[in-house]
């Protein structure tokens, strides 16, 4: 008899099987043997479907079973990426479209946002570098990015605070106006001196964020703006994040240096730094 036979047989009579009579009614039986060897078969048989065509092979019991690993894709976000920017990046890399990203983004609770988000995404995107299967939805992608910035709000105590959206906010600002991670304490104080002493923030890196832009500067009509992002129109911080800050402009967001400075000026790739009009006035001239 053939496996494929015994197989069939053995299972018949399995089926069949009722509970065993008492001792005194035994009646002769198949050996036992026979049965083994059967219930050997049959866990050792895999039935392979193809095209219709049932192919059967014995495999050894101490054969390992080989997983193999779902293919994956690697993709790095950069700090101070725009949510826009992240979309179009995905988009990219992951193959879904952009606008599947920006779908998923605006689904807080599914991303797992924090309540003082308020259902936004911008700035809370952690940056770094990931690694997600490919068959990740845009909503599993996104909350791998919000889970990090969580884990990484817990270790600097975020949560704690009594403002921590307006922490993230200045974060955001300090990571789009700093050339560089050592700027970022003293740009953060800076911040923090002028909305102590009541004076417009007056950044450049709001407003182009109000209209939707890239670049270095803007126009004095860009300043005229009714953008609830200009601050040079507005007094204290945007509505919200215009930017995903890094750990370090977060940092630098809870502990600023020490300082009287309330202003900055680019020079290269580095900023200068003044405490008064005049010391600004000088440097702007330089």
């Amino acid at each position: 008899m053939n496996v494929e036979n015994l197989l069939r047989e053995t299972l018949a009579e399995m089926a069949d099987e009722q509970v065993p009579p008492p001792p005194a009614r035994f009646l002769p039986r198949r050996p036992a043997r026979r049965r083994g060897v059967a219930l050997a078969a049959a866990a050792s048989v895999v039935a392979l479907v193809v095209g219709g065509t049932v192919t059967v092979s014995a495999l050894s019991p101490e054969a390992p079973v080989v997983v193999r690993p779902e293919p994956t894709r690697s993709v790095t976000i950069q700090e101070g990426w725009r949510a826009a920017l992240l979309f179009d990046n995905l988009s990219r890399v992951i193959g879904e479209p952009a606008a599947a990203f920006a779908r998923a983004a605006k689904d807080g609770r599914a991303l797992g946002l924090p309540p003082y988000a308020k259902g936004r995404l911008e700035g809370f995107a952690h940056p770094g570098a990931y690694r997600f299967a490919e068959s990740a939805t845009p909503t599993e992608i996104l909350a791998a990015m919000v889970a990090r910035f969580r884990e990484t709000a817990d270790e600097l105590g975020l949560a704690s605070r009594r403002d921590p959206l307006d922490v993230v906010i200045i974060a955001s600002l300090v990571q789009a106006e700093s050339p560089t991670e050592a700027e970022m304490p003293k740009v953060a104080r800076v911040i923090h001196n002028r909305l102590a002493r009541g004076m417009r923030l007056q950044l450049d890196s709001t407003v182009l964020y109000g209209l939707g832009r890239y670049g270095a500067g803007v126009t004095v009509e860009d300043t005229k703006r009714r953008s609830p992002y200009n601050t040079y129109r507005y007094h204290g911080l945007p509505p919200g994040p215009i930017s995903n800050p890094g750990k370090a402009a977060l940092k630098a967001a809870l502990h600023p240096a020490e300082g009287a400075w309330l202003y900055f000026v680019a020079k290269r790739d580095t900023l200068e730094f003044a405490t008064s009009e005049k010391e600004f006035a000088e440097l702007t001239a330089k």
